[in-house]
């Protein structure tokens, strides 16, 4: 079955990171906001291929996106949480 993506996240953090401080926070706060875009999307029960339908997104980006890998802009990832029924509030 592979590696699910929450056991890749905390291998990830056990892995030897950058000694940038600011760029291990941006890959954190990437992996953090991939998790919430999964984990929202698993709760209401859609695949990655029915939140692209919905959303208007490719289903490649919502992958990269919640795999942390991805550069949504402001306006994907409102188009993803409107079409899971979120709220999105960037700080």
């Amino acid at each position: 079955m592979g590696t699910s993506f929450k056991d890749y996240l905390e291998q990830s953090r056990k892995a030897d990171a950058p000694d940038d401080a600011a760029l291990r926070e941006v890959f954190r706060t990437d992996i953090t906001l991939g998790l919430q875009f999964h984990d929202a999307r698993v709760a209401v029960g859609l695949t990655q291929q029915e939140l692209a339908v919905r959303a208007s997104v490719a289903q490649a980006d919502i992958s990269r996106i919640e795999r942390g890998a991805g550069n949504p802009t402001a306006a994907t990832l409102q188009r993803l949480a409107v079409a899971l029924g979120r709220q999105l509030v960037l700080v």
